[in-house]
């Protein structure tokens, strides 16, 4: 297990980015919210593992190579002759929000063995991102091993981030979320998840019923607005830089490795976020809005190379 004690479990997937406005011409770049948030670890210090099954493809020894070259700990790692799971992105619309059209069946991203079901030695952290550790065999085994990490004293974080194409109905979703939220000390979620999740709830209230489910912290992210947090008595907020928009591929991803790496740095994952101030949230959360905003600056998930502090 690498020195950090991070563990990142989630899908893995190309996605096919257009290059044109009419999308006629498209390329194939890394991407999942698991790959991507592991990768912006990589990146901003933290030194994290991945767990994930990755196809013998093109695409999936593509993954393991950038795996391999950003020193990301790839021994949890299986290989799958299945094709690799991908993503047609639509053009962006007047909103800047891209559409995902995600092909999985068949795929890598069916097969169970890449998510272990109990913590490796190590790890004192473990980030689960989005559907791959929401639904299917990937992620009923990331409910054990959230469940391991728990009687283990490890601390977890949650991505939400919908992904309602490939969800079951909104109530099932809902209850799968919500049993991961109940798992989680950290919970991350977009404006756009909660209006898929709650239509109509204001954010606050929302957070307040994640944090009676068991979640210590939720962070809420607000695009060009920044994000705000909501922890014990207390809520967190902070700005976002103005960006020329190239496209928000991976920008949530980005931001909760951000989070998560300043978190690492200062020593307060794990054991050490009981003793998380409110200085070491704060400086987290401009840091995560900070790196988020810069990826929006290129297409696709390509996080700055920054050290958190």
């Amino acid at each position: 297990m690498s020195p950090g004690g991070i563990l990142v479990v989630g899908e893995a997937i190309g996605d096919f980015i257009p290059r044109d406005a009419e999308g006629h011409r498209y390329e194939a770049v890394l991407g999942g919210s698991g790959f991507n948030a592991a990768l912006a670890l990589a990146r901003f210090g933290a030194r994290p593992a991945y767990a994930a099954v990755l196809s013998t493809d093109a695409l999936g020894r593509r993954f393991r190579a950038a795996l391999v070259a950003e020193g990301i700990d790839t021994a949890l790692i299986r290989d799958s002759a299945r094709p690799t799971a991908v993503a047609i992105v639509s053009p962006l619309g007047p909103d800047g929000v891209p559409e995902f059209a995600l092909h999985l069946q068949g795929t890598a991203h069916d097969e169970a063995q890449g998510t272990p079901r109990a913590l490796p030695p190590g790890v004192t952290h473990l980030h689960a991102a989005s559907f791959g550790a929401t639904i299917g065999p990937s992620g009923d085994a990331t409910g054990d091993l959230a469940a391991s990490a728990r009687a283990a004293g490890a601390t977890i974080s949650y991505d939400i981030n919908i992904r309602a194409a490939v969800l079951p109905e909104r109530d099932q979703a809902r209850a799968l979320i919500e049993a991961r939220i109940a798992q989680s000390d950290i919970v991350k979620a977009s404006l756009d998840d909660l209006a898929w999740l709650d239509p109509g709830a204001p954010a606050e209230a929302v957070a307040l019923r994640w944090r009676e489910l068991g979640a210590r912290l939720v962070l809420i992210t607000r695009g060009g607005d920044g994000a705000i947090g909501f922890g014990a008595g207390e809520t967190l907020a902070a700005t976002a830089p103005p960006v020329a928009v190239a496209d928000t591929v991976g920008a949530g991803d980005c931001f909760i490795g951000g989070f998560l790496a300043v978190l690492a740095a200062r020593g307060r994952l794990g054991q050490g976020f009981h003793e998380a101030s409110r200085d070491d949230l704060t400086a987290a959360l401009a840091f995560a809005c900070a790196v988020a905003a810069d990826s929006c600056t290129r297409p696709g998930c390509d996080p700055p190379r920054r050290l958190a502090t």
